[in-house]
């Protein structure tokens, strides 16, 4: 079986996530890595020892002929990367979100289209067995259309000196616009939103956000994210989904308590949901995601569960969020300009 050949631009905290499962899958074979501090490289190196190195992605492109390339920078900087990767002639996983501006995310949906490469973006939660657990007992119907889902993403405090180079909305609360998409099978309208930094200093990073978004067809979002767990916390997240239909409701939570750890510190609920190592092989939602993208480079089939017009729509919603906290008012979502790839 052919073996994919994948280079990997950013070494930082998710890419160690990454960095665990690429290493075993099979056929699959990480020939480059880079980042911009060299230190970041060793790790990695023990992982992929015959990967050459570059702290310039430019110059890995250039160099390295590859099947495939993971985009892990901050949230900021994934546009320039993915699409030169697209120009190179390799298929792309990126982190979510796809990009930080409408104008980006279109830029690249539309490249991806032109040089037929795979562009996937990581909405993970459509891997993770709960959530997809209820878009299948949405599909069957019973429940009727859903008239309102609440989702709040809330995160550690002490995780926001990492996070805080940008929005909430477009770490945290993507996830959640990228679930209601799905569920709803709609598109958002109209988006009201407000966010404050905790103190009075109005530079400050935003750290918290809430927002209303109103469907095309009637359906209510409401969205809660903010970076203020403290460290007693029980988990380092705090999430919960609330879906009412005409006919019922659904709802997940996390953490769950299937495994509680105590010692002298805490009470811990650990989230096995969220990713597992069992028996020396690391599970969950992120290794099914990127099984995924591989089987789909392998097989040059389109995603149906990663479609890059669904992480655009991600995109414009959560820059909406953005806009309206900004502005102090309503934003309402305007059609997509010209022919847009893709269903």
């Amino acid at each position: 079986m052919t073996t994919i050949s994948i280079g990997l631009i950013g070494l930082g905290r998710f890419a160690a996530l990454h960095g665990r499962i690429w290493r075993q899958l099979p056929h699959v074979r990480v020939a480059a890595i880079c980042d911009r501090d060299p230190q970041r490289f060793e790790a990695f190196k023990e992982w992929f020892p015959e990967a050459n190195s570059y702290t310039d992605w430019q110059e890995m492109l250039s160099r390295e002929k590859l099947d495939a390339v993971d985009v892990l920078t901050p949230e900021h900087l994934h546009a320039e990367p993915v699409l030169a990767s697209l120009q190179a002639g390799a298929h792309v996983f990126v982190e979510k979100p796809l990009a930080h501006t409408p104008e980006e995310a279109m830029r690249l949906v539309h490249a991806a289209a032109s040089y037929d490469r795979h562009l996937m973006v990581g909405h993970v939660l459509r891997f993770d067995a709960r959530y997809a657990a209820v878009k299948s007992e949405l599909e069957e119907g019973r429940y009727g259309p859903i008239r309102s889902i609440y989702a709040k993403r809330n995160n550690g405090k002490r995780f926001f000196p990492i996070y805080n180079r940008i929005h909430p909305v477009f770490i945290l609360g993507i996830h959640d616009i990228d679930l209601m998409h799905w569920y709803m099978e709609d598109r958002v309208r109209e988006v009201m939103a407000i966010g404050t930094n905790g103190t009075e200093d109005t530079g400050a990073p935003t750290d918290l956000s809430w927002a209303m978004l109103t469907f095309r067809h009637g359906g209510i979002g409401i969205l809660e994210n903010h970076w203020l767990l403290p460290d007693g916390a029980p988990s380092f997240a705090d999430i919960r989904m609330e879906i009412a239909a005409s006919h019922g409701s659904l709802v997940i939570q996390e953490p769950d308590y299937g495994v509680l750890r105590t010692d002298n510190a805490k009470t811990e609920g650990l989230s096995l949901h969220n990713g597992f190592d069992l028996h020396g092989q690391t599970r969950g939602p992120l290794a099914a995601e990127l099984e995924h993208f591989i089987e789909c480079v392998k097989t040059g089939t389109p995603s149906n569960l990663l479609r890059p017009l669904d992480a655009l729509h991600a995109v414009q919603v959560a820059w909406a969020i953005q806009e309206s906290a900004k502005l102090g008012k309503s934003v309402r979502l305007e059609p997509l300009e010209g022919p847009v790839p893709g269903p």
